[in-house]
């Protein structure tokens, strides 16, 4: 399966990606179960999470030792589409923005670029 190792197919997917995030973030009063506290910060660090690995995946690899910059690349990527996802449930009735989801995107996004760093 050599398209898993083109950077291409997760620059594709990355876009997918948001696009999943923006639909589930335009839906009013998305229903969820209630399972545990602060389960939402953690659904965030995993939906997140998941952006930046496939951010991380879309560079073209270039060496076998890739820079710790390319972390925070990666998380500030991240960070930004948060931004852009809690501003835009600004405008979506029954949404919110929280400073606290946008922290838990970032970290999801942090997490996911450290974890691959080197992979």
């Amino acid at each position: 399966m050599k398209f898993l190792n083109d950077h291409r197919t997760f620059k594709v997917l990355a876009v997918f990606w948001m696009s999943a995030i923006f639909w589930l973030s335009s839906i009013p009063d998305l229903p969820s179960p209630s399972l545990f506290s602060a389960q939402d910060k953690l659904a965030h660090v995993l939906v997140f999470g998941v952006l930046g690995f496939l951010f991380s995946r879309s560079f073209r690899p270039r060496d076998e030792d890739l820079p710790f910059t390319r972390v925070l690349l990666v998380t500030l990527m991240v960070a930004v589409y948060g931004g852009f996802d809690e501003t835009h449930q600004l405008f979506v009735p029954g949404r919110e923005a929280s400073f606290g989801d946008l922290a838990a995107d970032t970290v999801g996004g942090f997490l996911s670029g450290l974890f691959f760093w080197k992979r």
